[in-house]
């Protein structure tokens, strides 16, 4: 039986938002278990160093995907599919006895602010999770081939296993012995490419020999170099946060950590919904030619952004403890651990708005095939971040790091914002902005009633899970009604739409 378009985009998203919220399950064991001790710091730095020295490797399935298509020949597919697996499990070799030679070395460069135990026991956490490396190429490599072959869900079911498993290793690391977190950051991916090899065979691959000079592989190497640089750049963006956190008091590399992977859950999840819904939809109208429908579109899911995650933003500000309680605080997680988490979820939420935005802008960019603006964009972001990292660290911490990263993602934003201007009118952008106004007043008030609120509840006055809960849902919810009742009577359309669904419903 056939599954429409549309069932197809609602499941992966479905499927990608629970392997999100297992992700994000896998931190709070983390965070429940091990606190922000400093075996967190070490676990962290060793998963972080494969990803720096090579994280560009997966971009050999984002180039698979071109390439493949443009073969026309089923016997030449399977032999160009056999060929990249092959050259990565090469590659991913060669890789991994150059890392478990020099694990010493390699440690002592990047988390030389570590003490001497600390950088043993990253240099044995190393020596276990480099072997990742030889899976997650060929992982990616063939869920881009079930891609190809309209297998989506399948492909996209096997991403939960990860997340599970490691989650269940953190539980296990927790009782038997702390090498059971390396252990768990491995054991998945060979089952994930097992599950995938399954999948793909019975969507038509078959072993084949490796064959010499084919011009294919040459092709995807080229399609893949923007995308390496990219990924690296990336990477070494991370690998600066990491080192310098590790000059930092113990546990605080882990505090960042958790306060970046509670901000990723909205990023993520807006830009699961861009790149899986809209960016198709904003694609093929770019393709068709027709600017007023293009502007009109892009208008449209730029205005439903803003109404949706400006409130989320201030929300996230004015309750950024009571979250981070709530989620975080039970087990090893103590009043510590909670206050150094706190301040840079504060800081990284600022950006929120301007993060999701740019996901969109991006993407559009990539409809337009401006490509290579956007490595520019990134080059010149990160160079900021890694200045003003280098700086405020020693102002404020690991804080300092994320005011850093934050600073650098407003200061670029204006230049994303004349790429969408090239797209849309001057006009259309104006209209956006005072929008974006009328919003961002209507989220103030938002905020400011939904902190009196909380205030004025007298279960709030002594902590307790339930009671934490309970205050909080009552606080945003009453601010929640006020911030929908200001944006109908300004005659918002996005909440003038929503309310008539909802009476409609009924």
């Amino acid at each position: 039986m056939r599954i429409s378009t549309k069932k197809v985009v609602i499941v992966i998203i479905s499927i990608s938002l629970l392997g999100k919220c297992f992700g994000f399950l896998r931190e709070l064991l983390l965070a429940y278990y091990f606190g922000t001790s400093g075996i967190v710091d070490v676990y962290l730095m060793s998963v972080t160093i494969p990803s720096i020295l090579f994280g560009f490797l997966p971009a050999l399935g984002t180039g698979f995907t071109p390439v493949y298509f443009e073969i026309k020949e089923n016997g030449k597919r399977n032999q160009f599919l056999n060929n990249i697996l092959a050259v990565s499990v090469i590659i991913a070799v060669i890789c991994i006895g150059f890392t478990v030679i020099l694990s010493k070395q390699i440690v002592a460069i990047c988390a030389f602010g570590f003490d001497l135990y600390s950088k043993k026991i990253t240099s044995q956490f190393l020596a276990i999770t480099i072997w990742a490396v030889l899976f997650n190429t060929p992982v990616q490599i063939l869920t881009a081939y079930l891609n190809c072959n309209g297998d989506y869900i399948n492909s996209n079911i096997s991403n939960l296993f990860v997340s599970i498993i490691q989650a269940s290793f953190i539980i296990i690391a927790a009782k038997a012995g702390d090498v059971f977190l390396p252990i768990g950051v491995v054991l998945p991916w060979p089952f994930q490419l097992w599950w995938l090899g399954n999948l793909s065979r019975k969507r038509g691959y078959r072993f084949v020999k490796y064959k010499k000079n084919d011009e294919y592989l040459k092709e995807i190497f080229k399609l893949a170099f923007p995308l390496f640089i990219s990924n690296i750049l990336v990477d070494i963006n991370g690998f600066v946060d990491k080192m310098l956190s590790s000059f930092l008091p113990e546990g605080r590399m882990a505090a960042l950590n958790y306060s970046f992977t509670l901000r990723a859950v909205f990023v993520t999840t807006s830009s699961t919904v861009i790149a899986t819904v809209i960016y198709p939809k904003v694609a093929e109208k770019l393709v068709s030619g027709d600017k007023e429908a293009v502007q009109k579109l892009i208008a449209k899911y730029l205005d439903i952004i803003t109404f949706i995650i400006v409130p989320i933003c201030f929300i996230c500000c004015v309750f950024s403890e009571d979250i981070v309680r709530i989620i975080f605080m039970r087990g090893n997680f103590d009043q510590d651990s909670l206050m150094n988490t706190v301040f840079p979820f504060l800081v990284y939420m600022l950006s929120l708005v301007v993060l999701v935005w740019r996901e969109l802008i991006i993407r559009i960019m990539y409809s337009d095939g401006r490509t290579a603006i956007n490595l520019k964009y990134s080059i010149f972001e990160i160079s900021i971040n890694i200045v003003l990292s280098l700086i405020l660290v020693n102002y404020y911490e690991h804080v300092g790091l994320a005011i850093a990263t934050t600073v650098a993602a407003i200061l670029v934003f204006p230049l994303y914002i004349r790429e969408l201007c090239r797209v849309i009118s001057k006009k259309v952008m104006k209209e956006r902005i005072r929008k974006f106004g009328i919003i961002m007043a209507a989220s103030i008030v938002f905020a400011i009633i939904s902190s009196a609120v909380s205030k004025l509840c007298v279960f709030g006055v002594r902590h307790g899970l339930l009671m934490d809960i309970l205050r909080l849902a009552i606080s945003i919810s009453i601010g929640g009604i006020a911030y929908i009742v200001i944006t109908y009577v300004l005659r918002v359309d996005e909440c003038m739409e929503l309310c008539a669904k909802i009476r409609g419903s009924r």
